[in-house]
């Protein structure tokens, strides 16, 4: 929920803060091993202690003098507040928010006011009876739940261990995901049908004989550089005269297809973007060593796991679903599908 703004430029959150503050529980950051899911508050934080925020400017709470746990800070009518109790808070709270109130060289003081006004809050909606209306109960039970659900998760979480082996093991039989080609691109931009007068760009014709004289021309063997020499147009043309890296996933299906197919020396087909027309030589082939990939086999893996925990979990608990009700509306929109580029330079501007 947005921030609200109160009094002379203070502020109140309602995530973190207010839960640390109000339900004692702490949350924060992501569970430990992948993120939480859709809906569910992140996982809880380490055991309590004084520890200082995170501060970096000079005089902020990070330089104040060490204050016993225990030792009463604050007090509003009969409620008193400790020193542990204020830090806890302050560990609740993001890195970004722990600066923005506390990394401003007044020290704790923000903080206070902060919880003052909290309490004095709270303490007039009991004296109100706002606990006792339903949509308060309401409200309590939902954020009960998702608490729940998101201690259960960092459980499920911190169990999915990958070990060496299983990376290993799937970096041998995965080889082709971590494959690498070195290439050069060229990119011809065209003109769109009923575009304005004066707009960049070769009509479909004109680019499509332009990208077959070039295709021609790296078939041949031609240096690269008096390739681009000859044909390189600015905002036009693009002919790269010093290859790059692609990797499998970061170009269009059929063209990453065509691409990883060829041997060295090898030129695609000239494929169509719409908004231009491109194709790539093939330079080199080669494959990633597994201590390169190594942390992203890990995170696959231990999502997979993760994953697996939660559908089992949902097979086990026998959950049904009405069809009709959650079925999207006549004439809803398909799920977006991810974009995808040509791949390494962008289209000539």
């Amino acid at each position: 929920m947005d921030q609200i703004k109160m009094g002379r430029g203070s502020w109140l959150t309602s995530g973190p803060f207010f839960a640390a503050l109000l339900v004692g529980v702490v949350v924060h950051g992501q569970a430990a091993g992948g993120q939480a899911p859709p809906g569910v508050a992140p996982g809880p934080a380490q055991a309590a202690g004084v520890q200082a925020p995170v501060a970096t400017t000079p005089g902020s709470a990070q330089t104040a003098p060490a204050t016993e746990p225990d030792k009463v800070v604050l007090k509003v009518g009969d409620t008193s507040i400790t020193a542990g109790e204020i830090e806890k808070a302050i560990q609740d709270l993001t890195p970004q928010a722990q600066r923005s109130l506390v990394g401003q060289g007044q020290g704790r003081k923000p903080i206070g006011d902060e919880y003052v006004l909290l309490l004095v809050l709270s303490q007039q909606a009991l004296a109100n009876h706002l606990d006792a209306t339903p949509a308060f109960k309401e409200l309590m039970a939902l954020n009960r739940m998702k608490i729940l659900a998101s201690q259960e998760y960092q459980q499920i979480s911190q169990k999915a261990v990958v070990t060496p082996e299983e990376t290993s093991k799937y970096f041998a039989a995965h080889q082709s995901e971590f494959d690498e080609i070195q290439v050069l691109q060229v990119v011809i931009r065209k003109k769109l049908q009923g575009a304005k007068e004066g707009t960049p760009g070769f009509t479909e014709e004109e680019a499509k004989t332009r990208a077959e004289e070039i295709r021609k021309a790296f078939m041949a063997g031609d240096d690269p550089t008096k390739i681009a020499d000859k044909y390189q147009v600015e905002s036009l043309v693009r002919v790269d005269t010093h290859p790059y890296a692609v990797h499998r996933g970061s170009m269009r299906e059929d063209m990453e297809k065509a691409a990883f197919a060829l041997k060295p020396g090898q030129v695609t087909e000239v494929f169509d973007f719409g908004q231009a027309l491109a194709f790539v030589k093939v330079v080199s082939h080669q494959t990633e060593d597994l201590k390169n990939v190594t942390a992203k086999i890990e995170n696959t893996l231990r999502q997979q796991k993760i994953t697996t925990a939660l559908d089992t979990l949902k097979k086990n608990s026998k959950v049904w679903m009405d069809d009709a009700y959650f079925a999207a509306p006549p004439g809803g929109r398909a799920p977006l599908k991810p974009q995808t580029t040509i791949g390494g330079p962008k289209i000539p501007q």
